[in-house]
């Protein structure tokens, strides 16, 4: 007798998705047998396909991977990834102008004949109308544009568009292209056109990428360009090795050459080995300024709160969302040191606080509230990360720990926040609930969470895979560096381990993002040490998270990194 969860996989198997027609608005459902329900899950091209199937027609054809949920009472199974071609509105690309190579790959391109040169008498114009929202990026541009081929634009607000111009402008007119999207059109003058700054700005990294490859002269045509995935990130361990300011603002830059738009910074850690002999004077660090617990601030290398806030706001003008991250209740060795009544227990308990004490909880309530209150908190970004990763203990605790889980989502979420967390809750059944709704996993560990079980949960997540995503220099675990031939070839953002995949475009994958973790504290580690890989993982995640497509094979890729890569970040 053929069970109905070897139907369903027959059904899901044979499943055929229809040609999409020229003038075609909506996908249409594939047939599935009677009993057998069907709907559409998503396309990992949102701004070609969204999430309700609606179909928006992009210049040339364009290979979009679309899923479906099908159904048979309780069993559900999802596809495995189906292609299809949506008609463009020029067809295929016209072959005279070709495609520029630049790092992330552009999405769509006309070509148009002829070239176009930028000269020391072009000017950078913005609207008046939209001058304070563009100012800043015209005024970046200007500075990088001086820095990479040795010109010095004027920038002038208003007045009739010339030839040789570089203009910039806020428009509705693609609204589908998203906050990140934007337009490029290189005729007689140069026009990036987007419906946020951020997409400006992002067009004006593709127009300087462009410049530097082709040495100042522009071939002619039009770009229309979006991100497939939202999150494209990098974690950055300062916890237990300090990166200087100077640094941090360099990783902003960098990403944003690259259009990775997710920094994430590990505030606090300590050493890995401690037991009940060493914990007091084991190495551990908070590296924030703090005034509520004076003390606790780490004494060889520390940001201040004033410096701290400035960088988000420094990356906020390059496209880049800051996400700090306070860990606790494990790997907050500095907390416990601070105050050993906060302690679990003995051993490695020394660095979990001990979350059945009610003075835990004020204890980070206020030190989060330093943070996080008043009309221009230190942390006024968009989502904040709790850590909440890798803590040990009885039944009894972890049933605990679900509850501190539980509150400091809640808590971060009342104060206007998204919050994250480390996956982990796989690992930690009970009975306590835990919110999920408007909330992102770093899914990192098969061994801790289950990403189909977090997606069936309600949470939003973030492809963080430690087997191919974690470099940890001089362990002798993880990654001395990342595979970047390997991620090019063979890795997908819907890929965990060799376990499994999720669709593509399921609408709660947000993206994916890499991590340096500097668990080897006593060895020494020059910050361009770190620099150098942390460079090569961008590089290679911004080609995967924003374009999957690369016109060309692992040594063109590699050459073109070489070729647009910024010499002065």
């Amino acid at each position: 007798m053929i069970t109905i969860k070897k139907q369903l996989e027959e059904v899901v198997q044979n499943l055929k998705v229809r040609m999409i027609g020229p003038n075609q608005h909506k996908i249409l459902m594939p047939y599935v047998p009677k009993g057998f329900e069907i709907e559409f899950l998503g396309s990992d091209y949102k701004q070609i396909i969204d999430d309700v199937g609606n179909i928006y027609a992009p210049f040339i054809d364009m290979k979009v991977i679309v899923d479906f949920k099908v159904s048979y009472g309780q069993e559900v199974m999802w596809t495995k990834g189906l292609e299809v071609v949506v008609p463009g509105k020029y067809g295929t690309p016209l072959a005279i102008n070709t495609k520029p190579y630049v790092i992330p790959e552009v999405q769509e391109w006309i070509g148009l004949e002829g070239k176009y040169l930028i000269t020391k008498n072009s000017i950078i114009r913005i609207s008046e109308n939209v001058k304070e929202k563009l100012i800043v990026s015209a005024q970046i541009l200007k500075q990088d544009l001086n820095e990479e081929i040795g010109l010095d634009l004027e920038i002038v607000i208003g007045g009739i568009v010339k030839e040789g111009d570089i203009l910039l402008v806020l428009s509705n007119e693609d609204k589908i292209i998203g906050d990140e999207g934007y337009n490029l059109c290189i005729n007689n003058f140069v026009k990036i056109s987007a419906c946020h700054t951020r997409g400006i700005f992002y067009g004006t990294r593709t127009l300087l990428q462009m410049l530097k490859r082709q040495k100042g002269k522009l071939e002619q045509g039009m770009i229309r360009d979006y991100p497939r995935y939202k999150k494209r990130g990098f974690m950055l361990d300062v916890g237990r090795r300090f990166s200087s300011m100077d640094a941090l603002r360099t990783y902003v830059k960098l990403m944003a050459w690259y259009k990775m738009n997710d920094f994430h910074i590990h505030l606090n850690d300590n050493e890995i080995h401690i037991d009940e002999a060493n914990w007091e004077k084991a190495y551990s660090a908070f590296r924030l300024e703090c005034d509520t617990y004076q003390g606790l601030t780490a004494k060889d290398g520390h940001y201040t709160k004033r410096a701290f806030g400035e960088l988000i706001d420094f990356a906020d003008k390059y496209g880049i969302d800051i996400v700090p991250e306070i860990d606790t209740p494990a790997h907050c060795l500095a907390l416990t040191q601070y105050n050993k009544d906060l302690t679990l227990g003995t051993g490695k308990g020394r660095d979990h606080l001990n979350v059945m004490k009610e003075e835990a909880y004020e204890f980070i309530d206020k030190l989060w509230n330093e943070y996080l209150q008043g009309d221009m908190p230190v942390f006024r970004c968009k989502e904040v990360h709790i850590g909440a990763d890798e803590y040990f203990g009885s039944d009894e605790v972890l049933e605990h720990f679900r509850a501190y889980t539980d509150y400091y989502l809640k808590w971060i979420k009342a104060k206007g926040k998204t919050p994250r967390l480390w996956g982990n809750l796989s690992s930690f059944k009970g009975q306590t609930p835990i919110i999920s709704e408007g909330v992102t996993i770093n899914i990192w560990s098969l061994d801790w969470v289950d990403a189909i079980e977090m997606i069936e949960a309600g949470y939003q997540i973030i492809n963080s895979d430690d087997t191919r995503l974690y470099i940890v220099p001089h362990a002798n675990y993880y990654r001395q560096h990342l595979d970047k031939e390997n991620l090019f070839n063979t890795w997908e953002p819907n890929m965990f381990r060799e376990a499994y995949t999720i669709p593509a475009g399921h609408p709660q994958l947000l993206g994916g993002a890499f991590s340096i973790w500097n668990d080897m504290i006593n060895v020494p580690v020059s910050e361009e040490d770190i620099y150098d890989r942390a460079k090569e993982g961008i590089q290679v995640l911004a080609q995967k998270l924003w374009n999957n497509k690369f016109s060309g094979d692992y040594i063109i890729f590699d050459k073109i990194c070489k070729e647009v890569h910024n010499c002065n970040l």
